[in-house]
């Protein structure tokens, strides 16, 4: 995303190697944890990185922000579903 909303904060990620994520745990998925980010601070394979990219996740982020909020605004002070 930063690609997208701040270029300019971004160095050299095409000359970086990415970071194998190890085992999945298939089919379940894990979350990241410390020693998945390089010294560098990236995670992943950031040469993939693009503007695009960053523009989705951007859109795809504010989208959900937006649609959590709108429940907290028609919270009826005692549940979560419907």
């Amino acid at each position: 995303m930063i690609l997208q909303l701040n270029p300019e904060l971004v160095k050299d990620h095409l000359s970086v190697p990415p970071v194998d994520s190890g085992n999945p745990f298939l089919p379940a998925h894990r979350a990241w944890i410390i020693p998945d980010r390089t010294a560098d601070g990236h995670v992943g394979s950031p040469h993939a990185a693009t503007p695009e990219k960053g523009e989705q996740l951007f859109e795809l982020f504010s989208a959900s922000l937006v649609d959590l909020l709108q429940r907290v605004l028609n919270w009826d002070g005692s549940s979560w579903e419907g």
